[in-house]
């Protein structure tokens, strides 16, 4: 995989270390030569000090061969600029780094991938806040569902351990297969993990189902 990433500060700097490490081609575009210089002594990866709203720049960085391209400067007006020269040189998978919510649906628009990073963020606290992984919220928080290891209740039923009006447990993946619709008879193993379907999710609730499963919180 090739990845051309555009910004050597926050996001695109931690993204291109991670990528180089696991063994990917990459090619770094920024306008600071300090932190050019000091990424190119670094790691083994093709560094180009200049403008990548430039055409001449990205065409450098071989735009149009690259499997993906990472817009992660810290403006999302120079990053748009960015991603539309992109998808005008061909990049088959185009992201934006965008810091203002409100901004978007202009990307998208556009017909771009977004990433969002007080979002990705807010995700991960929430999984360790809540020992939960994998979740997945359904229309506007209407209801959500996540995934929790057991930890406790190993050797008990599903309907001996109880669990807040409006969750439900819809799966159980164990030994590498998931059980759709568990009977309420089955019983529970440590390290099973648990597909859990909740309705309008209020932190009590979610709290009191992993309580149940996971410990406490």
């Amino acid at each position: 995989m090739y990845a051309v990433i555009v910004g050597l500060s926050g996001v695109g700097q931690s993204l291109a270390k991670t990528l180089i490490t696991r063994g990917y081609d990459v090619a770094i575009i920024d306008k600071n030569h300090e932190r050019c210089e000091k990424f190119s002594s670094e790691y083994d990866a093709l560094v180009i000090c200049g403008d990548a709203v430039e055409k001449d720049t990205l065409r450098d960085a071989g735009v149009e061969k690259a499997d993906a391209l990472v817009a992660a400067t810290g403006d999302d007006s120079v990053n748009l600029m960015i991603v539309s020269l992109a998808k005008e040189f061909g990049a088959r998978n185009v992201v934006a780094v965008v810091r203002n919510p409100e901004h978007v649906r202009l990307f998208e628009k556009s017909g771009v991938k977004v990433i969002v990073p007080d979002d990705v963020v807010a995700e991960h606290l929430y999984q360790h806040l809540y020992k939960v992984k994998d979740f997945l919220i359904l229309g506007k928080n209407q209801a959500e569902i996540f995934v929790i290891r057991v930890e406790n209740g190993s050797g008990k039923s599903l309907e001996k351990i109880g669990i807040p009006n409006g969750s439900f447990i819809i799966g159980i993946y164990r030994d590498g297969k998931l059980n759709v619709a568990p009977s309420s008879s089955m019983i529970l193993r440590s390290g099973d993990e648990l597909l859990v379907y909740t309705i309008k999710p209020k932190p009590e609730n979610i709290r009191k189902v992993v309580e149940a499963f996971a410990g406490k919180i």
